[in-house]
């Protein structure tokens, strides 16, 4: 006696919620198991269709909505912080703030890399900042 492997057939309907949930940021195990449709499956539709997660982001790497709010300001270019004699002096403070506001604004814009990387360099200012102040009231004594 042979026997066969069930097919499962699932209509457009099923597929088209498929789809909403896997675009929405659902792990793909998670929607084959929850709509009972084969992960092969779903990969091999969501490529053959474009609804791949690399093309989705892809899709929405869209430039800002007239009247949205700008983007932060770019840093200067090196060239002209080379020209420069002294560099202008920032209040820590000022600095770590503005730092900050950047990094929220990053992870707003679902760029979490940037965002830690960033903040890991304000952590790394703030020590700094820390062990001069230490060394100037060193110094006084």
């Amino acid at each position: 006696m042979e026997h066969y492997r069930l097919r499962k057939y699932r209509g457009p309907e099923t597929w088209a919620q498929v789809r909403a949930a896997y675009v929405a940021g659902e792990s793909a195990p998670s929607v084959a198991r929850r709509f009972d449709v084969g992960l092969s499956n779903l990969r091999r539709r969501a490529m053959a269709e474009g609804w791949t997660r690399s093309r989705i982001a892809e899709q929405l790497d869209l430039k800002p909505a007239p009247g949205a709010l700008p983007s932060p300001p770019v840093l200067a270019p090196l060239v002209l912080l080379e020209t420069a004699s002294e560099p202008p002096w920032i209040d820590p403070d000022v600095a770590t703030g503005r730092a900050l506001r950047r990094i929220t604004w990053l992870v707003s814009e679902g760029r979490a890399a940037e965002a830690r990387a960033l903040a890991k360099a304000v952590e790394a200012m703030n020590l700094m900042w820390i062990g001069e102040s230490f060394r100037r009231e060193m110094r006084k004594r």
